[in-house]
């Protein structure tokens, strides 16, 4: 996690190379707030961003999108229980990238 004084990591993003902040921002414009891609409401977005950058461990995004969505009027509890959704979603895919390894150790017979 960044610390209060640290810069952003859109900070030193724009620092580095203003295009590719550029790029960004305007892609996440086109994704939140293009007319035309209001099928899921602002608020389900916000959570599917704190869910994904929960479950991909990046404490700045999941920070991030969580002040966003209490700005936007999402709750507490929706908040939480997007944190759990990503969290029991992280866990199936490490049964899934573990099955192949585990069916092997049930198929080998004892010696």
């Amino acid at each position: 996690m960044t610390s209060p004084t640290a810069p952003s990591p859109m900070d030193t993003l724009r620092a580095v190379s203003p295009e590719g902040a550029a790029m960004y921002m305007n892609h996440r414009t086109a994704v939140m707030d293009n007319p035309q891609l209001q099928e899921v409401p602002t608020t389900y977005k916000l959570l599917i961003g704190i869910a994904v950058a929960a479950a991909l461990q990046s404490s700045t995004c999941t920070l991030m999108w969580t002040k966003l969505a209490k700005q936007a009027g999402v709750s507490d509890g929706q908040i939480t229980e997007a944190v759990l959704v990503a969290r029991l979603m992280k866990m199936a895919t490490v049964n899934d990238a573990a099955a192949e390894a585990l069916a092997w150790l049930g198929a080998q017979q004892p010696e």
